[in-house]
C-alpha cells in the first residue's frame, strides 16, 4: 500500500534529522583522533556515489599475480580431491562456504591456478537471481554459450551433458536466495540440473557462512553436496603472515637481518620490527576479528596518519580504532534491512521495497539513511532511482555481521 503525503513527509523529516551537516559536524569534532567512523571508511571506496549505469562483474579472469596461500592449505586439498574423484567419473557437487570479506576470491584463484593449463575453466558469479525455472536454464545455459531458448528441465540437462567438460565455480551463490515470487522454483530448478549433470561437469559453488546456515535449514542443501569446504577469517598467525606480504606496499621495507649482530648489542633491527608487527597485530586482532581486509585498511591508515616508515615507530596505542555507534543506535526496522542487505550482498531500492512489501519511496530513504550512517556504500543507477545499488562495505562486513548476529537478525546454528 503506498503512503499517504502525511505519512512521507514525516519519514523525509525523520531522514533530514539524521542527516543534518550541523550535528555531523559536531559529532566529528568530538570523537578522538585516532578513530575512523563508518562514513569515513565508506568513502574510501571509489564508486560509492557515482551515477553510472549499474555494473556488476558476470565472470571473473584468473589474476597472473602469485599468491600466497596462507592457512587455506588443507581446505585446498578438499576441493583438488573432489576434482581428481570428477576425473575418476565420480563427480559430485562441492561447495566453499565463508564469510563475506574471508578471502573466497583468492581462494578460487589458488584452485584455478593449480589446475592443468589444458583444463577447461569457468569460474561465473550470479549477479542477477533468476525468478523462473526459464531464467535459472538460461542462466546455466550462458555458462556454455548454448544459444538454444529454454524449453524444460529434461532438455536441459540433456544439452549441457553435450557440452566438453568443464570444472564451474559457480560463485555468490548467496544472490539466489531472494524472497521474491519465483525465487523458490529457480532455486530448485538449478539444484536438479547440477545434480544430474555433476558427472559431466565438476560443480564447485561458493556461498555466504549464514546464508548457507539457512539454505542447510529451509531446504537441505548439505544432504546433494558432498565436499563441504568452510574457510574462516584468520588467526592472528595468518594475519600477522597477511600483513607481512603487504608491507612493502604501505612503505614499509623490514630491514635484512645482519651476519655481524652481536648479542651485547640487544635485539637486531629486524627483531625490534617484528616484534613491533606481533603487537600491532594482536592490537588488530581485536578491532578486525580476524578479518584481513579490515586489518590492512586499518594499518595502512595508521602509518599514513602517523607518517611513519617503521613499524617501531608506530605506537599500537595510535592504531585507529572503528567508531560503531551508527551501527549500534539502528532501531529494529534498519536492522531487519541491513540484514537482508548482507545475506543477499546488496539489494536494490526495488527489491528491498518487494522484500519488506513497502513503497519505494520508504524503500529509498531507509537505504539512503543507512548509506548516510557509513553503514552502505552506494551506486547510483541514473535512468531509475529504483535501481540504486547498495551494498555494505566489504572490510565492514565482519562488524556488521557480529552486529547482527548478537542482534539475532542472523540466521544461524
Amino acid at each position: 500500500m503506498a503512503m499517504t503525503i502525511d505519512a512521507l513527509l514525516g519519514k523525509w523529516q525523520q531522514f533530514l534529522t539524521y542527516i543534518n551537516p550541523n550535528s555531523a559536524a559536531t559529532e566529528q569534532e568530538s570523537e578522538p583522533t585516532n578513530t575512523l567512523s563508518l562514513k569515513a571508511i565508506a568513502q574510501t571506496y571509489r564508486h560509492h556515489g557515482l551515477r553510472s549505469p549499474l555494473k556488476q562483474q558476470i565472470s571473473y579472469s584468473v589474476n597472473t599475480d602469485i599468491y600466497h596461500v596462507i592457512g587455506r592449505e588443507q581446505a585446498i586439498d578438499q576441493i583438488n580431491n573432489a576434482i581428481e574423484l570428477w576425473r575418476d567419473n565420480q563427480g559430485e557437487l562441492s561447495a566453499i562456504i565463508a564469510p563475506f570479506g574471508a578471502g573466497v576470491s583468492t581462494f578460487i584463484q589458488n584452485i584455478i591456478r593449480g589446475q592443468p593449463e589444458s583444463e577447461p575453466l569457468l569460474w561465473l558469479s550470479f549477479c542477477k537471481a533468476p525468478l523462473s525455472s526459464k531464467e535459472a536454464i538460461a542462466t546455466l545455459y550462458d555458462c556454455f554459450d548454448i544459444q538454444n531458448e529454454p524449453q524444460s528441465i529434461t532438455d536441459a540437462i540433456r544439452l549441457i551433458n553435450a557440452q566438453p567438460q568443464h570444472i564451474i565455480f559457480l560463485d555468490d551463490i548467496h544472490r539466489l536466495m531472494q524472497r521474491r515470487m519465483g525465487s523458490y522454483q529457480a532455486l530448485v530448478t538449478l539444484a536438479t540440473i547440477l545434480m544430474e549433470t555433476r558427472q559431466r561437469h565438476c560443480w564447485i559453488m561458493g556461498c555466504e557462512t549464514y546464508v548457507w546456515q539457512r539454505l542447510s535449514s529451509q531446504y537441505q542443501i548439505t544432504h546433494f553436496i558432498k565436499t563441504v569446504v568452510q574457510l574462516k577469517y584468520f588467526t592472528q598467525t595468518e594475519l600477522t603472515t597477511f600483513l607481512t606480504l603487504y608491507l612493502p606496499d604501505m612503505g614499509i621495507n623490514l630491514p635484512h637481518e645482519s651476519n655481524n649482530t652481536q648479542e651485547n648489542e640487544g635485539d637486531s633491527a629486524l627483531t625490534i620490527e617484528l616484534n613491533a608487527l606481533e603487537s600491532h597485530t594482536k592490537t588488530l586482532m581485536k578491532i578486525c576479528q580476524g578479518q584481513p581486509r579490515l586489518a590492512l585498511f586499518i594499518l595502512k591508515q595508521s602509518i599514513d596518519e602517523h607518517k611513519v616508515s617503521k613499524l617501531s615507530d608506530l605506537n599500537s596505542k595510535d592504531i585507529f580504532t572503528i567508531d560503531t555507534h551508527a551501527l549500534k543506535s539502528l532501531d529494529e526496522e534498519s536492522l531487519f534491512a541491513l540484514a537482508e542487505i548482507y545475506v543477499h550482498g546488496g539489494l536494490t531500492v526495488e527489491h528491498l521495497s518487494i522484500i519488506f512489501n513497502m513503497s519505494i519511496e520508504e524503500s529509498s530513504l531507509k537505504l539512503e539513511f543507512l548509506s548516510r550512517q557509513g553503514l552502505l556504500i552506494t551506486q547510483y543507477c541514473e535512468s531509475d532511482f529504483a535501481r540504486h545499488f547498495y551494498q555494505i562495505p566489504p572490510v565492514l562486513s565482519k562488524i556488521v555481521a557480529t552486529h547482527l548476529l548478537n542482534h539475532n537478525k542472523l540466521f544461524s546454528f
